[in-house]
């Protein structure tokens, strides 16, 4: 399936899931997200902050932050089409704002910049995924341009809705693929997973 077609339907499907079903399946994924070793190891972890259809991520910043790990968010520059990796110090709903593309980010005051080579892992969206960790976000490219800029230790973990799983997305030569999905049925180490068909 063309990727407009399957980023439409998936979006469908996870807009029809239930506040209480999204934050069921997002506990599930929360926990073994904690109990994932690479997560274990990081001191410096970049999450994004969710939308209401996402696998929510407001108790994993909150917990990771209890665990005194660097926690990071990503500030949007949609001219450039990139992140800005920012610290946060604790998370706080007024600290935030609706920036560019409806996504929350931190007021300018509460800015401490992250360089992208710090980072040990990176938690990432994304609308569609396969089992080899292709994905799908909103086609402006915004993760694919970071993560090439992070350091070769860094690790990817997606989070997503076993719904946003697929059988197969065709990848390009500037997508980066994730090491790790993690959904509420399932840990899937992408590694393992040949690389073609």
């Amino acid at each position: 399936m063309e990727k407009g077609l399957l980023r439409k339907k998936i979006l469908f499907l996870r807009r029809c899931l239930s506040y209480q079903e999204i934050q069921k399946k997002s506990n599930r994924i929360r926990k073994e997200l904690f109990l994932l070793p690479v997560f274990r190891q990081a001191s410096r972890v970049l999450f994004y902050l969710s939308l209401r259809d996402e696998v929510q991520t407001q108790e994993m910043i909150k917990e990771a932050l209890r665990l005194n790990k660097t926690v990071a968010v990503p500030l949007v520059k949609l001219k450039e089409r990139d992140i800005l990796p920012v610290k946060l110090k604790s998370y706080d709903e007024e600290g935030l704002f609706i920036g560019p593309l409806g996504i929350p980010q931190p007021k300018r005051d509460l800015w401490q910049t992250l360089s992208p080579d710090e980072i040990d892992l990176v938690i990432v969206p994304g609308v569609a995924f396969d089992e080899r960790g292709n994905r799908i976000g909103f086609g402006m490219g915004f993760y694919d341009r970071f993560l090439k800029r992070t350091s070769s230790r860094t690790k990817t973990v997606a989070l997503a809705f076993e719904l946003q799983l697929v059988p197969i997305i065709p990848s390009q030569p500037y997508d980066v693929p994730v090491d790790y999905i993690i959904t509420e049925k399932r840990v899937i180490n992408c590694s393992e997973w040949p690389l073609a068909l």
